[in-house]
């Protein structure tokens, strides 16, 4: 069998006899550089996505006849996370408006449905904004954006979910598209300056582990 990491052979007999988990340990401590991770796994020409990682870990290695392993450092896996949190963002911004006026022409069903998707992005978003923190090491505490203490950006968002949720639980649609209409467009704003940071913070940290 053949096994490579970024596109080069690695020649490690042992790494056959295991599962592909155990192998990407070893390849971890072996072939990975201080900050880098393995981001994705090709096995026989096929893309692992996400939701097969744990039924693929458990697989033997040995039932692989090519097993290829990606690379990346941890600010570059912040990076392509941030810029698609702001391409998901901007997408949602039409979907926001659509569901705020269908709300107000009184098709109810149809704008809950759109403020669905729409809710669903954002939590995808404010996970990403969480785990890319946590990737970078910095202080939720102590870290800054354009001045302002993170946390406190944070809230705004937090409070206008919750105004969403409480509109939703009290089947007001004029509270939910007055929300969408005046309260959302700051929270997109606030979200955008956030993601920006982080970009550029992924940005200095590579240039640092390069220098």
């Amino acid at each position: 069998m053949e096994i490579l990491v970024d596109d080069s052979p690695i020649d490690e007999p042992d790494i056959r006899e295991g599962t592909v988990e155990e192998a990407l340990r070893q390849l971890q401590s072996t072939h990975c550089g201080a900050g880098t991770l393995v981001v994705s796994l090709r096995c026989d020409g096929l893309e692992i996505p996400p939701h097969a990682m744990a039924e693929t870990f458990v697989r033997k290695v040995a039932s692989i006849q090519r097993l290829e392993v990606f690379t990346g450092t941890k600010a570059q896996l912040v990076g392509d996370a941030m810029s698609q949190a702001s391409t998901c963002l901007n997408e949602t911004q039409n979907v926001c408006k659509e569901a705020a006026a269908l709300l107000i022409q009184g098709k109810i069903d149809q704008g809950r449905q759109a403020l669905g998707e729409c809710l669903r992005v954002w939590q995808q978003i404010h996970e990403a904004l969480a785990k890319s923190l946590v990737m970078l090491e910095l202080d939720t505490d102590a870290y800054r954006v354009d001045g302002q203490p993170l946390v406190e950006l944070f809230q705004k968002p937090k409070e206008v979910l919750l105004e969403v949720r409480t509109a939703l639980e009290s089947n007001d649609p004029v509270m939910l598209a007055d929300l969408l209409q005046y309260e959302f467009p700051e929270v997109t704003r606030i979200w955008h300056d956030i993601i920006s940071h982080l970009q550029q913070q992924a940005k200095e940290n590579e240039r640092s582990v390069e220098a």
